[in-house]
């Protein structure tokens, strides 16, 4: 089984240590072996290159999944070639702003890493070889399964994976005929029944979402009727990988890490799909393993591999472990980093709850800061609640991954136009990775749905330079689509992108941060690089609105705290109040909702001077 380019250096892959332990428990006439080419490559380019081209440039390509820049590099070993479009392809490149050098110069050692690795695995005489294929790994896995059936004919080649998901599979299986079988859907069931039926000798017919050939036609069986519940999922083995990165030259260059997946599926999806996201591809139905299996496996993770780094695959953290599986995390004595998807409308108290379980990392899924384009993309939060995510994330010293997309059909320029006037007030915040036109993927409602706006599309402009098949089938076959633009465009796209840049500039050296003094009023200290240095302490009347605002408010959830308390004022002195936090970019405001953006002061960089309280320097 092989994990080929371009999966991360620093993960194993949770396809190869789940599908290795359920082919030793369910096919135990087998002997299998886990080969991570991916490290291989690595080697490879390191060496050929006299050291020019590091694991570092292996990572800038990897990252480069919207522009197919992997799949582009081993094009020549797919079709025995020298070079494939270098010049085409990279003007395609520098037109989108990547870089094509490295890439080019990579492509010049695809076919001889191809050709040694397939040698290799000839000499060790193999019945069936096996891929592993998500993202782009789609042409490295091809152009070694040609030439492993070049060099030996009888090998048996199967492939599986994502990028083998609904017609994907079928149009793979169709079209390469290196490929012997093609598993569509979950493999933890086909593989072993396939791998059994090979064994026998006995007829593919029954095994769920199987393609391969009958009298050298291909055949397609039905997917399977219903989703593997994760009881069926064993715990990964990653032994392989690790033992081949201790080995590695390329191990002084990587921070391993471990994968774990505790779910399946999207609970948010199964109700309210996210219209841009065909992540879950043909699947969405949540299932999520026993709680209890969580805190043991992480354990036997963590000790078996020394390492305490952790990424959880899971599209959406399941709920429940909240109140289960992350006491018993907490429990555990390791320092571990785990990182998790999340929802972005937790509270303070739960993400305090993983902080607890020592989820350090979270990807909340913010993508916009924006209620209109939030309830485009059927979110189910607003911008305050994504605003109080990012609060909340770093007063508890959470690492908050999040990116700002758009091009959603309904949008406007003014939703934008109002957005870039309050990031000033956000930049003691953790900023946006970027900003992004939003990509039309296959299995997305976006996709599934034309009358939602995305009318004419066709398989992605980077397909042109990777795959030689008729356009029909490419269809079948890709997972990205380009369509008219939608939402915003021209001059507003840069200011956005500009804005996002000057925000991570500004969040290393900017900070708000409020306390209250003996006698519950709020001081604010202000040291955000886009307003002047200020200590400003509210009276009571200001002090209970601010305080107020934590949770999320709207002006009458406002006003009745007012009156609540013993303050009788006026519509006007409210909205006064109100209008003077947003514009001194204390609070944030959309749609009539507001929320604080003061950081909480530890108590102990609190301290008197001259009988004043302040806050100590860091």
């Amino acid at each position: 089984m092989i994990s080929m380019p371009w999966q991360g250096l620093d993960t194993p892959s949770s396809a190869l240590g789940i599908l290795g332990q359920c082919v030793r428990e369910k096919a135990n006439e087998w002997v299998v072996d886990e080969l991570y080419a991916n490290i291989r490559w690595a080697e490879y380019l390191m060496r050929a290159s006299n050291g020019t081209i590091t694991a570092t440039h292996y990572g800038s390509v990897a990252d480069q999944v919207f522009h197919g820049v992997g799949d582009w590099v081993f094009t020549p070993a797919l079709y025995d070639v020298d070079g494939y479009l270098a010049a085409e392809f990279a003007e395609f490149l520098e037109q989108r702003d990547v870089d094509p050098l490295v890439p080019v110069a990579m492509q010049g050692h695809a076919r001889g890493f191809v050709r040694e690795l397939a040698a290799e695995i000839v000499a060790g005489k193999p019945d069936v070889v096996g891929f592993t294929s998500t993202f782009m790994q789609n042409v490295p896995s091809l152009a070694l399964a040609k030439e492993l059936k070049a060099l030996a004919p009888d090998v048996v080649t199967v492939m599986g994976g994502s990028n083998c998901d609904g017609p994907q599979g079928a149009a793979l299986h169709r079209n390469f005929t290196q490929l012997d079988f093609v598993i569509s859907g979950e493999g933890e069931r086909a593989l072993p029944a396939l791998l059994n039926r090979l064994a026998d000798g006995t007829g593919f017919a029954d095994v769920p979402g199987l393609s391969w050939r009958d009298g050298g036609q291909p055949v397609a069986n039905p997917p399977a009727t219903s989703a593997l519940p994760l009881a069926m999922v064993p715990a990964p083995n990653y032994d392989s990988y690790f033992h081949a990165l201790e080995r590695s030259v390329v191990r002084e260059h990587v921070r391993p890490m471990a994968v774990l997946e505790t779910s399946r599926g999207c609970w948010w999806g199964e109700q309210h799909q996210c219209t841009f996201c065909g992540l879950n591809g043909s699947n969405i139905n949540f299932r999520s393993k026993a709680p209890d299996r969580i805190a043991k496996e992480v354990r036997e993770l963590a000790e078996r591999y020394r390492v305490l780094d952790l990424v959880v695959v899971d599209n959406i953290l399941d709920m429940k472990y909240l109140g289960t599986a992350m006491p018993q995390l907490a429990a555990l004595d390791c320092d571990l980093r785990i990182h998790y998807e999340i929802k972005s409308n937790m509270t303070r108290d739960q993400l305090a709850a993983l902080k607890e379980a020592n989820v350090l990392y979270v990807q909340p899924g913010i993508e916009s800061l924006s209620s209109h384009v939030l309830r485009l993309m059927d979110k189910g939060v607003s911008a305050a609640h994504n605003v109080r995510m990012l609060r909340d994330g770093e007063d508890l010293g959470l690492n908050v991954t999040w990116n700002i997309l758009y091009g959603f059909p309904g949008e406007t320029e003014d939703d934008y136009r109002g957005l870039l006037g309050k990031f000033a007030a956000l930049e003691h915040l953790q900023p946006p990775t970027g900003a992004w036109r939003i990509a039309l993927e296959r299995f997305s409602p976006y996709f599934e749905d034309t009358s939602q706006g995305f009318l004419f599309r066709r398989p992605a402009a980077i397909y042109d330079f990777i795959y030689q098949v008729p356009r029909d089938q490419l269809y079948d076959l890709v997972y990205l689509f380009d369509s008219g633009h939608q939402g915003i465009s021209g001059p507003i796209e840069d200011e956005i992108k500009q804005a996002v840049d000057e925000w991570a500039k500004s969040y290393a050296h900017s900070s708000l941060t409020y306390w209250t003094d003996d006698r519950g009023r709020v001081v604010l200290e202000d040291r955000r690089a886009s307003w002047p240095e200020e200590t400003i302490e509210l009276d009571d009347v200001h002090s209970n609105v601010y305080l107020g605002m934590f949770q999320c408010a709207g002006r009458e959830g406002i006003r009745r705290r007012l009156t609540e308390s013993g303050h009788v004022i006026s519509d006007d002195e409210v909205d006064a109040m109100l209008r003077y936090f947003v514009d001194r970019g204390l609070a944030f405001e959309d749609e009539g909702r507001y929320v604080s953006v003061a950081l909480e002061v530890d108590p102990y960089r609190r301290k008197l001077v001259d009988g004043r309280e302040v806050v100590a320097a860091r």
